[in-house]
């Protein structure tokens, strides 16, 4: 299946040829083409993937009294999407690298746009979970390659300000997803929470088609096996699975607790499924996972993704609780103050990029994390009456040294491989950024829930009768913080040490890089 129409014999549809004398009729390099006309398909689409992830949570107790189902049930609405797109995400960019990126992303558009429309319709809750799950699919094909296409459209010297607006409109779609949500379900209904996809969707089709150069035909590498345009065999599967099952257990246990049946049997299967898959790569003439490639530099650029999204989450998820629970702090402003945190993120994420494609990662990396770690100690200084400078500066400091990070850890994860494995790079970057998310909510949770006992001597329940005791929360909070900044300070060690010189690539990695773009 492929975004491309009709067009001449082994081309699909021809990109739009420039402007000038003698240019109709022509096939247009992506070389000759102007690079930025590619960026608001692929935006759009992403913003629409991720905007999916936040935008039912507002909606979860309108659909308990829209299906009379209980929360246990409907919470699978949005587990089933997160735990789809964690798990398919890697396939979905080493298919686009076997299939071509501009028709496994259209395709996951179009399965996408459709499945949100059966969504909107979904006259059960269990159909609007099995819907979600096709939903995901088409999702992961989306996000698995947006990044890949830029970089794949961009030059190494304007590959940083491509991936530093694509950064701002995923944040974007993290910001507008509650407002949007509660908005709609306030306004309309929650189908049009799924249904607003539908025009917008075609849309993006419609402009995928105009403006991203057709994909050339997919060649097999030498000796690959006949299924290597195919797929993998059961390996996708199995990683899916591993993934999606710690997902569950990482997202179930903070609010279940560590010992509970299911997410200690998720958990160990996990595990299991991971170390069998890991296995099985080793052995596989065409692994899913590469893992000669993911060790050394690649594998420092995944890791420090995860703990920059860890690190980035752990805030949003614990704040709201902090000023609400004991701040007294109203929901509005509650949401308010944590605004401060995405928009300064969000107003140095081009900046960044801009910085990365002259200073390269290393700097800007490290900077970032250091001025995070000192952002989480501030935090980590609030009284139980969190509010004022420290609060506004804490918050600041986080959003921008995770904004300053961000895109160059993306631009050198991208660069880290050849042209023909951008799809993986590309999927194993938003694998583990969506680990990263609910890794840090499972790692605040614990150390709070874990110091509240300590300092209290009785567990944690917040919303409880009789509330719960601040000192010992205001204690526990700031013990956590105190270890994120920890976390904040390694990370910085990992990425200056990680990354030799000014962290540029190498010259056979820039000419590769080059290519791509030529």
């Amino acid at each position: 299946m492929s975004a491309a129409g009709p067009g001449p014999a082994g081309g699909g549809l021809q990109a739009p040829p420039p402007a000038g004398p003698g240019s109709a009729g022509r096939r247009v390099s992506v070389t000759e083409y102007p690079r930025w006309r590619v960026f608001p398909p692929i935006a759009l689409g992403v913003i629409m993937a991720t905007l999916d992830m936040s935008v039912v949570t507002i909606a979860l107790p309108t659909l308990q009294r829209a299906f009379g189902a209980g929360l246990s049930t409907v919470e699978w609405v949005a587990l089933a999407y997160s735990l789809t797109i964690t798990g398919l995400l890697l396939a979905g960019g080493r298919v686009a690298d076997a299939r071509g990126r501009r028709g496994v992303y259209g395709a996951g558009l179009l399965l996408f746009t459709a499945a949100s429309g059966l969504c909107g319709a979904a006259p059960t809750v269990e159909a609007l979970i099995v819907l979600r799950v096709v939903q995901g699919v088409g999702a992961a094909l989306l996000s698995g390659n947006g990044s890949a296409l830029l970089v794949q459209a961009f030059p190494l010297e304007q590959r940083g300000r491509a991936l530093g607006a694509f950064g701002a409109m995923v944040g974007v779609g993290l910001a507008v997803g509650p407002p949007l949500g509660g908005l709609l379900v306030a306004n309309a209904s929650w189908r049009w929470i799924f249904l607003v996809n539908v025009p917008l969707g075609l849309l993006t089709w419609d402009m995928l088609r105009k403006r991203v150069p057709a994909d050339p035909p997919p060649a097999v590498r030498p000796g690959a096996p006949p299924t290597a345009l195919l797929g993998f065999g059961v390996a996708p599967f199995a990683w899916a699975a591993a993934l999606a099952a710690l997902s569950l257990a990482l997202t179930r246990g903070p609010e279940s607790g560590w010992g509970d049946p299911l997410v200690l049997a998720s958990a160990a299967g996990g595990v299991l499924l991971l170390a069998l898959f890991l296995g099985s790569q080793r052995r596989a003439p065409e692994p899913l996972l590469p893992l000669d490639l993911v060790a050394g530099p690649l594998g420092a650029a995944v890791a420090l993704t995860f703990l920059g999204q860890l690190l980035s989450v752990s805030v949003g998820f614990h704040m709201p609780l902090v000023l609400e629970e004991t701040g007294g702090f109203s929901p509005a402003r509650s949401g308010a103050w944590l605004s401060v945190l995405p928009l300064a993120a969000l107003a140095c994420a081009p900046l960044a990029g801009q910085l990365a494609d002259r200073l390269g990662p290393r700097t800007l990396t490290t900077a970032g994390m250091l001025l995070t770690a000192v952002g989480f100690w501030l935090l980590s200084q609030l009284g139980a009456m969190p509010a004022g400078l420290r609060l506004a500066s804490g918050l600041a400091l986080v959003g921008v040294g995770q904004g300053l990070f961000a895109v160059p850890n993306a631009s050198a994860l991208l660069s880290l491989v050849p042209a023909q494995r951008l799809g993986l790079a590309s999927g194993l970057q938003g694998t583990t950024r969506n680990l990263g998310i609910a890794a840090g909510v499972a790692l605040t949770g614990a150390i709070v829930t874990a110091r509240y006992h300590a300092h209290s001597g009785t567990a944690l329940r917040l919303g409880a009768r009789g509330g719960v005791d601040h000192l010992a929360f205001v204690l526990a909070t700031r013990e956590a913080f105190r270890a994120l900044a920890a976390v904040a300070l390694l990370s910085a060690m990992l990425a200056w040490f990680a990354r030799t010189g000014g962290g540029m690539p190498s010259s056979a990695q820039r000419a590769g890089a080059q290519s791509i773009a030529s």
